[in-house]
């Protein structure tokens, strides 16, 4: 089984970049960074009735817009996948990296946003943009993360790229990389997302239908599983020596905590980074998430968990409990509350009448 360098997946990005970044680096970063907030967007000219300017805050950072941008530009299958949910692929003029962490078994762009992804030109099916790709495509908005494309200590920031005529939306849950501050994750960053969108494009209607769309199927998910004790959950995204998971500040501890579930590493308060097996070890957890995408498969993912000695012997591993979720679920998406229904339905089957499996 091989493992890849990690160039193209944010969590792998994270593993290895994050931890180098100094306090100094962090502090002059979270004072540059536009990235994505719990701050909703405002309007500037509502007492006008008109839609522009409009306003959206961004780690503390106000972004102004005078009209919807016209050659926008996605990093990632999941950042595509919101803009695609808001119908704004007449708006974009490329994506990068949107197909590359596909299930290996499975389409590459799932079906609901097939007919909108066929329509946005696919710059790098496998990589992420270089300064020269994406100044190439001559955009005026940017839609990318902190360690999905963007990186402290590079040209590729938002007050870089803003000298190009670029404006950035960054990921709300990528701001951990840049604000010490952070002390949790929540769905609520990915309405957040939608709804800057909504307001950056005027297209406030459609965010809000989405946003109730995902709120309800979680509400139902919830209620089923209320008051049941949560399950222990390990997140594993990668690694064999030294696993990668998401932890405090990652979107997977907040879905596991939505669907009746806990992250046994729900206390470290960092994004997508590296543990020890000894830690995961001591934690025992009852049940395992594999995030599925691109190599290793999982069927090879579940057969090293099943025969590493650090791993054999873990509870979820003897009781054979795991639930593969694909790229787009595990990080900030549309597809985070169906995340959560299959994760409530997989820890809780009796809940939904399924049985013990959650077959």
């Amino acid at each position: 089984m091989h493992h890849n360098d990690g160039s193209r997946h944010p969590a792998r990005r994270h593993a290895w970049q994050v931890t180098v970044l100094s306090a100094a680096l962090l502090a002059a970063a979270s004072g540059l960074a536009a990235c994505g907030s719990s701050t909703p967007a405002t309007s500037g000219s509502a007492i006008q009735g008109s839609a522009y300017p409009v306003t959206v805050t961004s780690c503390g950072v106000p972004v102004t817009y005078d009209r919807a941008p016209r050659r926008a530009v996605s990093n990632d299958i999941n950042t595509t996948e919101d803009m695609l949910a808001l119908g704004l692929e007449s708006h974009m003029v490329g994506d990068f990296g949107a197909v590359g962490d596909s299930p290996v078994d499975e389409p590459a762009i799932p079906a609901e946003f097939q007919a909108g992804f066929k329509k946005v030109h696919d710059a790098s099916p496998d990589n992420y943009f270089t300064l020269e790709q994406l100044v190439g495509l001559h955009p005026d908005f940017l839609f990318a993360g902190w360690n999905y494309g963007l990186q402290v200590g590079t040209n590729l920031t938002p007050t870089y790229l803003s000298k190009f005529g670029i404006k950035t939306l960054v990921l709300a849950e990528s701001c951990a990389h840049v604000q010490s501050a952070t002390g949790s994750v929540s769905i609520n960053e990915t309405y957040q997302d939608l709804r800057n969108l909504g307001a950056i494009f005027n297209v406030r209607a459609r965010a809000q239908k989405v946003i109730a769309g995902m709120q309800a199927q979680v509400a139902a998910a919830r209620a089923k599983i209320a008051g049941l004790k949560p399950v222990t959950v390990f997140d594993y995204d990668s690694g064999e020596s030294a696993p990668v998971t998401g932890p405090g500040l990652a979107m997977p501890t907040a879905l596991l905590s939505l669907g009746g579930g806990t992250n046994i590493f729900a206390s470290l308060k960092q994004s997508w980074t590296t543990v020890s097996w000894e830690q995961v070890v001591a934690a025992q957890p009852q049940c395992i998430i594999i995030n599925d995408y691109s190599t290793p498969t999982v069927a090879q993912k579940e057969k090293f968990l099943e025969t590493f000695s650090a791993s054999k012997n873990l509870p979820a591993v003897k009781n054979h409990c795991f639930l593969p979720l694909s790229y787009d679920e595990v990080t900030p998406s549309p597809r985070n509350a169906q995340a959560v229904v299959a994760i409530a339905r997989w820890l809780h089957p009796s809940a939904f009448g399924l049985p013990a499996d959650g077959s």
